[in-house]
C-alpha cells in the first residue's frame, strides 16, 4: 500500500471519527440526517462541477445504477447509525460497526472482486480486525453478563457494519471497475440521498427548525466532514486495493473510541488499550505491504 493512499485513508479516519462524535452528542434522528445531508450536497456541488468541467464523464446505465444504489444504502446506514447512538453507548456502537464492516468487506472483496492480499498484507489486515474485536470487548460482547444497553449497542453496531460493507463494496467496484470519478460518483449519491429523505423530513418543518436551532454547529460539522472523510477513501481506492483500504479506515475506531469516550464521559477498559496497540501494528504493516 503506497504512503499516499495510507495518508489519505488515515486523514479520512480522523475526519470520520470527529463527525461521529459530534453526531452522537447531537442525538438527532431523520431531520438531523437530512439537514447535514443538505449541507453536504451544497458543499459538494461546486467541487463536482469543477471536476466535471476539468474531466467530463458521461454516466452510462450501470454507472447511474451504482451511484443511486450507493445513495440508498448510505441513507439506510445513516438512519441505523443514528438510532444506535440514541439507544446505546458510542464506545460500543462505533467500534462494533467499524469492526464488523471491514471484516465483511475484506471477505467479499476477495470472493467477489478477486483481490489477493500479500502475506504481509493478510497478516496486517488480520491484526487490524483483531484489534477492533478486542477493543470492542471481544467474546464478552456476546455473553449473558453484559447489560441490555450493551447488547443493544452490539446489535445496532452489527447492523450498521452490514451496511458499511455493502456501500464500501459497491463504491469500490464503481471506482475501480467502472472507472467512475470519485467526486462525481459521490455527488450523485449525495443528491439522491437528500431526495429520498426530503418527503419525510419536510413533513416535519417544526422538527427541522428545532434541529437547526439546537444543533446548527453539529449539522455543519457533520455535513462537511462526513463527505470529506469518504471522498478521501474513494480517492485512496484509485491507489490501493479495497481489501487494504477498508481495514485501515478502522483506525477511525481507535480515534473515535478514545477521544469520544473522553468527550462523552464513557469509561474505557484495559482491553481497549490492548486492541489499540494491535490495530496500530496492523496499520504499520499495511504501510509496508
Amino acid at each position: 500500500m503506497s504512503l499516499g493512499a495510507l495518508a489519505l485513508v488515515l486523514f479520512g479516519a480522523l475526519c470520520h471519527a470527529t463527525w461521529n462524535i459530534v453526531a452522537k452528542k447531537s442525538g438527532g434522528g431523520l431531520p438531523f440526517v437530512w439537514l447535514f445531508g443538505m449541507v453536504s450536497v451544497i458543499a459538494a456541488i461546486p467541487v463536482a462541477a469543477w471536476a466535471w468541467l476539468t474531466h467530463p464523464q458521461q454516466f452510462d446505465t450501470l454507472m447511474w445504477a451504482a451511484a443511486l444504489g450507493s445513495g440508498l444504502i448510505h441513507v439506510l446506514y445513516s438512519l441505523i447509525l443514528q438510532q444506535g447512538y440514541r439507544v446505546a453507548d458510542f464506545a460500543v456502537v462505533y467500534p462494533v460497526a467499524r469492526g464488523s464492516g471491514p471484516m465483511l468487506t475484506v471477505l467479499l472483496s476477495v470472493l467477489l472482486l478477486g483481490e489477493r492480499p500479500s502475506l504481509l498484507g493478510t497478516a496486517a489486515i488480520a491484526a487490524i480486525l483483531a484489534g477492533v474485536f478486542i477493543s470492542a470487548g471481544g467474546t464478552g460482547l456476546f455473553s449473558g453478563n453484559t447489560s441490555s444497553r450493551r447488547h443493544l449497542g452490539v446489535s445496532w453496531g452489527l447492523l450498521t457494519g452490514l451496511f458499511i460493507a455493502a456501500y464500501t463494496l459497491l463504491d469500490g467496484w464503481a471506482i475501480r471497475s467502472l472507472g467512475m470519478t470519485p467526486i462525481l460518483f459521490y455527488a450523485v449519491g449525495l443528491a439522491f440521498r437528500s431526495l429520498l429523505l426530503a418527503p419525510f423530513a419536510l413533513r416535519q418543518p417544526a422538527r427541522l427548525a428545532e434541529q437547526w436551532r439546537l444543533h446548527r454547529r453539529a449539522i455543519l460539522i457533520v455535513g462537511i466532514l462526513s463527505p470529506l472523510a469518504y471522498l478521501l477513501v474513494l480517492f485512496a481506492l484509485q491507489l490501493a486495493p479495497l481489501s487494504y483500504v477498508a481495514p485501515v479506515r478502522e483506525i477511525s475506531m481507535l480515534l473515535g473510541t478514545f477521544v469520544g469516550a473522553r468527550r462523552l464521559q464513557e469509561a474505557l477498559k484495559p482491553s481497549q488499550y490492548v486492541g489499540a496497540i494491535v490495530m496500530l501494528l496492523g496499520v504499520l504493516g499495511l504501510g509496508y505491504a
